[in-house]
């Protein structure tokens, strides 16, 4: 019994100087010398973001017409230049191509500036490169010779193809395109990398050097 009292003794005192010691400061604050580790992601969000490569934004669509026409070879012959004396006018050949494109927008993640990329704990901060044009595809079953008379080249049919393409590329950028791609890419980023466990995006884009 006199064992047990002591021991309880013991340790009320052991306590209370403890205490004491503690409210007068004369213990070293050991949290000074405990340093804090903190895990910079910067680096694996910036490789993951490049990753992502061309992120596509937007889609343009279009059925084209393109219609060409020169002088007949017919003309020059025997029959050609009879023809052309009784009608008083030149045979022409005529094609029609009718071609079905797509032109696609949106931001190249893999040009982002390093530097421009902070990740704070669950914020993103980012600027986004400028938007731009990826693909002009017509395909080769997008092509459909809808009329042709007369005689037309293999190169002839292919140059014709080669207008379409940067009639396409033509009137996308009059669609403003490039533009369209820009604010709906920044609403479909945020909600990505939202979706990718950041609770704040922050996004900006590069300015224009233009």
């Amino acid at each position: 019994m006199k064992t047990i009292l002591r021991t309880v003794i013991l340790v009320i005192i052991l306590a209370g100087g403890f205490y004491l010691a503690r409210h007068f400061g004369l213990f070293p604050n050991f949290s000074l010398f405990r340093k804090e580790v903190k895990i910079d992601k910067t680096a694996n969000v910036i490789e993951e973001i490049k990753k992502i490569g061309e992120f596509t934004c937007v889609c343009y669509y279009e059925e084209m017409v393109i219609t060409k026409s020169k002088r007949s070879d017919f003309n020059d012959s025997r029959i050609g230049r009879l023809s052309n004396k009784v009608s008083n006018e030149e045979v022409m050949d005529e094609i029609v191509l009718i071609a079905y494109g797509k032109v696609s927008a949106g931001y190249d993640l893999s040009k982002i500036d390093v530097n421009k990329i902070h990740v704070n704990g669950d914020t993103l901060n980012m600027e986004l490169p400028q938007a731009e044009i990826f693909d002009i595809i017509i395909n080769p079953s997008g092509y459909e010779v809808y009329v042709e008379k007369g005689s037309w080249k293999h190169e002839q049919v292919t140059e014709l193809q080669t207008e379409a393409k940067h009639n396409l590329e033509k009137n996308a950028l009059d669609y403003d395109l490039v533009k369209k791609a820009e604010t709906t890419g920044v609403a479909k980023l945020q909600n990505l990398f939202l979706s990718l466990g950041f609770s704040q995006v922050y996004l900006t884009i590069q300015p224009s050097t233009n």
